[in-house]
């Protein structure tokens, strides 16, 4: 497992891509596993081609694919949008009564010290349900996201232990990131999970570091370069990705 070349600041962000690169279809990255995770132990994304949802935590990449494979990343293999950080949990507090996806959104936005900021979030607990969502590898000519989403596989995995990994990002930053939560679920067998779209958590234990810093990474592939980013309804399209929509 790679070391990072020093240890960063708390409350550092590196990310590689945008979320309005991810729309017009820029599937192919040009930073590897590897050097992701020389800036942190803890984080969500994407791998090339939406070949698989990622999730990395406690220093591991792991890489749950639509066809129901689950495993450790090979180091080599690329991104095209990824966002890591070493966690802390410097922010901690336990749920004891059950609570659903927006009421966990609630119980974390009523503690944030200020909603311009950014905040890696870790949940572990006991989930009564999860829904999950993958999608498929793309091909060439890529779709846009939004279209790509119209392929997703869901899954619904019941009375279960597992991790929510993710990230709330501030409404200014929208573009950048998601605006809002972008949430990932791993479970304790690591071989279950996905982006996260609905969920009761029976009971469990949520820690939460505030970001302070970002350090952003542009891709160096000719898609990217070439790419129109920025047109259209972002909010609405990164909104209807997250949620499960698809063409409209």
């Amino acid at each position: 497992m790679p070391e990072p070349d020093s240890t960063p600041p708390k409350g550092r962000i590196f990310q590689t891509s945008t979320m309005t690169a991810m729309l017009e279809g820029v599937y192919e990255g040009s930073t590897t596993i590897a050097e992701l995770r020389r800036h942190g132990d803890f984080g969500i994304g994407t791998f090339d081609r939406l070949d698989g949802e990622m999730i990395v935590l406690d220093g591991r990449c792991y890489r749950l694919r639509a066809d129901g494979t689950a495993g450790e990343a090979d180091l080599a293999t690329r991104t095209p949008l990824a966002a890591v950080t070493y966690f802390h949990g410097e922010h901690d507090w336990r749920l004891t009564q059950p609570v659903d996806a927006a009421g966990l959104r609630t119980v974390i936005d009523d503690w944030l010290p200020s909603p311009n900021l950014f905040y890696a979030v870790r949940v572990d607990g006991h989930f009564d349900h999860m829904v999950t969502r993958m999608l498929p590898e793309q091909h060439r000519p890529y779709p846009r996201l939004i279209d790509a989403v119209a392929g997703q596989i869901i899954s619904t995995h019941t009375d279960l232990h597992g991790t929510i990994v993710g990230f709330r990002s501030p409404t200014h930053m929208l573009g950048v990131a998601a605006a809002g939560y972008h949430l990932h679920f791993l479970s304790s067998c690591r071989t279950r999970g996905g982006h996260a779209y609905d969920f009761v958590l029976r009971s469990g234990r949520v820690r939460v570091d505030v970001g302070y810093e970002l350090l952003l990474c542009m891709p160096r592939t000719q898609d990217f370069r070439s790419a129109q980013l920025g047109r259209g309804d972002i909010a609405g399209e990164i909104e209807a990705v997250l949620q499960g929509g698809g063409p409209r």
